[in-house]
């Protein structure tokens, strides 16, 4: 089992304007880019001060992770929520 498993079903996935007002409230610290679990794309993750992991949903998606299809568009969406500086994993493997 991965970490980005082991995360997932403990349910700390959120939905952007979620994570916008933690980032507004100074918990989030960190936000990476990284190749999605189950299918081709990539997912956006985001730690916070308590060295939780946080990840970006789907709108109207019953929880599941939202998969992007370009590091461009999840780039994109960790400005949106108000990051300047985000890491890009191109692999799972450390």
């Amino acid at each position: 089992m991965s970490f980005f498993d082991f995360e997932f079903k403990k349910g700390f996935v959120m939905e952007l304007q979620e994570l916008k007002t933690l980032f507004e409230n100074g918990v989030l610290k960190e936000a990476l880019v990284c190749p999605a679990a189950f299918n081709d794309g990539y997912n956006l993750m985001l730690s916070s001060s308590k060295s939780k992991m946080h990840i970006l949903t789907a709108q109207r998606s019953n929880g599941e992770p939202r998969h992007f299809k370009t590091i461009d568009s999840a780039v994109a969406n960790a400005e949106k929520i108000g990051f300047k500086k985000i890491s890009i994993h191109l692999s799972e493997t450390n």
